[in-house]
């Protein structure tokens, strides 16, 4: 965090800020400053919030490949920043308007599967698979009646992931609901093991499955669908942190989870500290974490990790 606060496309030297931390800055520098402390923040509980969502899926659908766009979050978040781009809202609008409809999307999902009656998280994931598709519809038809000289590009660069909009009052607006997931999933980590069980075992242990694999869902979605409405679609983090986490410290969710928060906070911060230094305008995040990501999930591959597909 101090060394991404040190570089971008004006570089500061330690000294200065330290002079931040210790109110001591001048004013060029202090404003400087103030604006990449919000945004560092605001990554951090990103990164950390999509890492431990993912982290949570792949737990729960006992299956290495799950993300959190697994039921359709993102794409849903994506079409209702699209629809309140299209119609020229504030950005304020837009990041509730994203925040509504990934919320939403997860629960026709989850009405969806409830009409197959389906006793294993296959019926889920292929609910997701439905609502994702017509998201992806949606938006696609949305994009298609966009301004090509304005709206189109916003709604792209949506969906590609940046901070560059983040500012105190959406960070004040945001925030507090990507820590209180944060907080529920390390508070309740260790029942993402017992779901890993078979039914019979989890039952008698006393443990309703359904109900507890319904409500890590929920928390799940709700710091994806707080992380998209904050900053957009970001692709790779939520898929390669958890496993990441895993080769660290093991299996066990009781110390997977919070590894994944901290590596996820560091792999997006720095992804974000170069995106917004290499160039003169920031760089869409999913870029940058695209060129991370996959290198790091090939290597996974290579060494014969078990990604439980």
């Amino acid at each position: 965090m101090f060394c991404s606060m040190m570089i971008g496309r004006y570089n500061l030297s330690m000294t200065e800020v330290s002079k931040f931390f210790f109110g001591n800055a001048n004013s060029a520098t202090k404003l400087i400053l103030n604006l990449r402390f919000i945004r560092i923040i605001a990554v951090i509980l990103v990164g950390a919030g999509l890492s431990m969502a993912g982290a949570t899926f792949q737990s729960v659908f006992n299956n290495g490949l799950a993300s959190p766009n697994i039921l359709g979050v993102s794409t849903g978040a994506s079409v209702g920043a699209a629809i309140a781009i299209l119609n020229n809202a504030p950005i304020y609008i837009i990041e509730l308007a994203a925040f509504v409809m990934g919320v939403v999307t997860v629960v026709l999902t989850l009405v969806i599967d409830s009409f197959l009656h389906s006793k294993s998280s296959i019926g889920l994931i292929l609910s997701g698979i439905i609502m994702s598709g017509l998201m992806q519809s949606i938006l696609g038809s949305v994009k298609y009646v966009a301004d090509p000289e304005d709206q189109l590009q916003s709604i792209v660069y949506w969906e590609m992931g940046s901070f560059m909009k983040v500012d105190k009052q959406a960070l004040y607006s945001v925030g507090p609901v990507i820590i209180v997931g944060i907080i529920f999933l390390l508070v309740t980590r260790w029942r993402l093991n017992t779901l890993s069980l078979d039914l019979a075992t989890v039952k008698t242990i006393g443990i309703n499955p359904r109900l507890n694999r319904n409500v890590m869902i929920a928390f799940a979605t709700l710091l994806t669908a707080a992380a998209v409405c904050l900053c957009g679609v970001i692709g790779w983090i939520g898929l390669v942190v958890p496993h990441i986490s895993r080769q660290i410290v093991g299996d066990d969710n009781r110390y997977a989870l919070p590894m994944s928060a901290v590596v996820g906070s560091v792999l997006l911060l720095i992804s974000d500290t170069i995106a917004r230094s290499i160039s003169v305008n920031d760089i869409p995040l999913s870029i940058v974490t695209g060129f991370i990501g996959v290198p790091i999930f090939i290597f996974i591959l290579i060494k014969g990790r078990n990604i439980g597909v």
